[in-house]
């Protein structure tokens, strides 16, 4: 997803949830914002965020996105979509068990010192 993509996702939302409140006079902002932030940080583990270069840890991302929601959701967005499309920076080459940072070989799926299920990730082909 492009940056500009992210901003009109993020900003539709926040219209979205102005547009209930002044129809119903029921502020479901929290629930948005607890809900999406939860389905980022369950999806960045899923798509390994902390492998890439992102500039934010896990801890600090789900505070930014919690906290300011509209900046750190957005980024989020943004940051998803290069690491589907490809694009986005690893941190190193070399692959690391999702639950307790144990190095892997690339074969192997299921970590031999946690014991953890690695997720399966394709990445998707570049469009021009």
């Amino acid at each position: 997803m492009k940056l500009w993509h992210a901003i009109l996702v993020t900003f539709s939302l926040y219209v979205g949830i102005n547009l209930e409140y002044l129809m119903t006079r029921h502020n479901v902002a929290w629930y948005v914002i607890i809900l999406t932030t939860l389905w980022a940080a369950i999806d960045s583990s899923r798509i390994q965020l902390k492998r890439y270069r992102s500039g934010v840890g896990p801890v600090a991302f789900f505070l930014l996105c919690l906290l300011f929601w509209t900046v750190g959701f957005t980024w989020y967005l943004w940051m998803r979509g290069k690491i589907k499309a490809g694009t986005a920076e690893l941190k190193t080459n070399d692959l690391r068990c999702v639950s307790c940072e144990e190095l892997i070989d690339s074969g192997i799926r299921i970590c031999p010192k946690c014991g953890w299920t690695q997720p399966v990730y394709e990445p998707v082909a570049k469009s021009k």
